[in-house]
């Protein structure tokens, strides 16, 4: 072939290259672009999770007992904020680094009083290190909340848009309860996982309310993206947040501090383990309060675990009132039967059952089924059960069901790992002859603390027994998603006649017997002391120390509230281990202090004292928020000096006669500056009502009692 056609040859094949090139080329632009620009796009977005809001949880009177606030780790992006763009330009030149993290720079200072965990000149070289090695996530501040990230935001070097300054930061929201992480029925309410565990477990219930209502508290988080246009990150979002729904409970934030303050204090003073306690209304069956302390120091108590619904333990004596109650509604005893205990102050001794020797802690002698319960002794109560039932304890067994009490209420939908007693049987192996003396005096019937409570309480309300309950409302937007009303799962415990027998002898035992110092003037109270000795290792070793505890109801008259109070006593004892004078007391300050809270009184029927006024002066303030004060106090008769607040805003007001709040109000809102001197009521003012009010003139104020 001539040279002229292995040219032309070459030459054909060359164009046909570029015809091919010229081809794809135009299929890939035109035909397949926006398949590709779409693939381009996602390599330079980064795809994000946008958290949503968990739900809040909130007592009886809508406080918040536990809530979401935003909080974020900090980051700065030196990797691509550090190379130059297509103008040559650095976006973060070195000299602006030396400028403003230097050891006396302004952004070093910023961080050393945001996060003083560093020094200023330890922040410096944190940054310019991170800054030398283009480090594209440099951990600055964990955990910063929301207050904090935008006094962050304002301070110098940090207020620059984000690709001036590389500020990145990763938001999710913190879980905050206002009243203590272990205070305030911590253990209740629960937690939620911070950080992600082996489950990625983030942001998710654990325990207590937090995790029985974690499905309809969590939300559902929003899908996003940050996408890089014009080399700027611009976020997008997919789909929005759902935020989650709020959980209404029926605890009262005030009873609960009284109640943490009562069992706190009595745990310190007998230096016990722990205790807990709960309070229950009445009629409703809804936990007000409960309270699951642990002592770690001479002067300190937190929340540990919620004992009340996930221990069982030998009620001890509060159990006598059952056996009490399931005789005398069986007609084996009245409350005038008489038993001898055979244990006097002359000759003390102790009952035989079997092999198994009873004691009583105080010779009680020969008394009647009544005072047996009054006094709490071991003796008789076994006696008499074991005289009714020993030829037929199934019958005994039968009256405890036909109660209700041992029978599993499914607590577990408001307080996760709740446990049901443990029922005795005689078809048991463990079964023994001793078994039903022991059973009717609070031993070998293991039994949540709730479950006593709730037996006490049925007692209070006429014989009802209630299930306990301590969620009362799921809403959403004000949409309620789930609510909960008081049930009654057992309408007659026992006949009005044994009840009422029951009720005198408990209220016996606050009167005269094992409880009488608490007997209160201010409040009438009824119940029944407890002590059982404690088992160390899950089964019955026992010796490792006492359960003592008081459960009952008050006022007497027409009982409000039922409590059950027990506190883990270890040796050496201030004592001898007793229910009423260790437990006793803090189911005394509860009651009292309810009581005084709740009562009405007007000061007009309260007895004067020979060094003060009868009745109180009252301050000048707005007219119809004092009258309404007044009427609320049964004072109405009271004259005072009305002083329209809301009046002309250019002229000082007449302020004498007010206290401190009205008179800063009265003048502040008119631009002056307000300064004080002593306490009380307003004697003086240095501008004289009716002048002028010129914005930021000083007014001096003298307060006097």
């Amino acid at each position: 072939m001539s040279f002229g056609k292995r040219f032309a040859v070459v030459l054909g094949l060359i164009l046909l290259y570029i015809c091919c090139i010229a081809f794809q080329s135009f299929h890939t632009i035109v035909s397949d672009g926006d398949k590709y620009r779409a693939l381009v796009g996602k390599l330079n977005r980064e795809n994000q999770v946008i958290p949503q809001v968990r739900g809040f949880i909130f007592s009886d009177n809508d406080e918040m007992l536990a809530g979401s606030l935003p909080e974020y780790d900090i980051y700065l992006d030196f990797r691509s904020t550090t190379h130059p763009n297509e103008k040559g330009e650095i976006n973060i030149p070195a000299d602006t680094i030396n400028k403003y993290f230097s050891p006396s720079g302004e952004g070093s200072m910023a961080l050393a009083k945001i996060a003083p965990q560093r020094t200023a000149a330890q922040w410096s070289a944190l940054i310019q290190e991170g800054y030398t090695k283009r480090n594209g996530h440099l951990l600055i501040i964990r955990a910063l909340s929301y207050t904090g990230y935008k006094e962050l935001r304002q301070m110098p070097y940090f207020n620059k848009q984000r690709y001036r300054n590389g500020l990145t930061r990763d938001e999710r929201a913190h879980r905050y309860r206002p009243f203590g992480d272990t205070r305030m029925a911590a253990r209740t309410i629960g937690s939620v996982y911070a950080r992600k565990d082996t489950a990625g477990r983030i942001g998710s219930g654990r325990g207590g309310i937090e995790l029985a209502y974690d499905s309809l508290l969590r939300g559902v988080p929003g899908r996003g993206y940050r996408q890089s246009i014009r080399r700027r990150m611009i976020d997008i979002i997919e789909s929005e947040p759902v935020n989650g729904a709020n959980v209404h409970t029926t605890l009262n934030v005030e009873m609960q501090d009284i109640l943490d303050r009562a069992l706190g204090k009595r745990i310190l003073e007998l230096h016990a383990d722990g205790g807990w306690a709960a309070v229950m209304d009445v009629h409703t069956g809804q936990i007000k309060a409960i309270s699951n302390l642990h002592r770690t120091g001479d002067s300190a108590v937190v929340e540990d675990y919620n004992h009340l619904v996930e221990d069982l333990y030998d009620p001890g004596s509060t159990f006598k009132t059952v056996s009490y109650m399931v005789l005398l509604d069986n007609d084996k005893i009245t409350p005038e039967t008489i038993v001898n205990t055979g244990n006097t102050a002359q000759n003390p001794s102790d009952w035989n059952c079997h092999g198994k020797h009873i004691r009583d802690d105080h010779p009680v002698g020969t008394v009647t089924a009544d005072e047996a319960i009054v006094q709490s002794s071991n003796i008789a109560v076994a006696k008499l059960t074991c005289q009714a039932y020993e030829s037929n304890p199934d019958a005994y067994l039968a009256g405890i069901e036909k109660i209700g009490m041992m029978n599993d209420l499914a607590l577990n939908c408001d307080f996760p790992g709740a446990q049901a007693p443990r029922k005795r049987s005689t078809r048991e192996k463990t079964w023994s002859k001793v078994s039903l003396g022991q059973i009717s005096y609070g031993y070998e019937n293991r039994i949540p603390g709730l479950y006593m409570l709730n037996f006490y309480n049925a007692i209070a309300n006429g014989g009802k027994l209630m299930r306990p309950y301590i969620v009362r409302e799921v809403e959403k937007d004000g949409k309620v998603l789930y609510e909960r009303e008081p049930e009654v799962v057992n309408k007659n415990i026992c006949s009005p006649k044994t009840l009422e027998a029951v009720r005198h002898a408990l209220r016996g035992v606050v009167e005269h017997g094992t409880a009488k110092s608490i007997n209160s003037k201010r409040v009438t109270i009824a119940g029944k002391t407890g002590t059982a000795q404690r088992y160390a290792n899950g089964n019955y070793d026992y010796g490792n120390g006492h359960y003592v505890s008081f459960a009952g109801f008050f006022p007497f008259e027409d009982p409000q509230y039922s409590m059950i109070v027990v506190i883990d006593v270890r040796p050496p004892y201030p004592g001898r281990p007793g229910g009423g004078y260790m437990a006793g007391p803090v189911f005394r300050q509860f009651a009292e202090e309810i009581y005084a809270l709740h009562c009405e009184k007007s000061l007009h029927d309260v007895t004067p004292d020979t060094l003060h006024r009868r009745l109180p002066e009252v301050k000048r303030g707005p007219q119809e928020d004092t009258e309404y004060l007044l009427s609320k106090l049964r004072l109405d008769s009271l004259n005072f000096k009305p002083s329209e607040l809301d009046g002309v805003k250019e002229i000082i007001p007449n302020v004498v006669g007010m206290g401190a709040e009205d008179a800063l109000y009265a003048l502040e809102t008119r631009g002056l500056r307000v300064q004080m001197s002593g306490m009380g009521r307003v004697v003086r003012q240095s501008l004289a009502a009716g002048s002028p009010a010129v914005k930021g003139s000083s007014i001096e104020l003298t307060l006097k009692n």
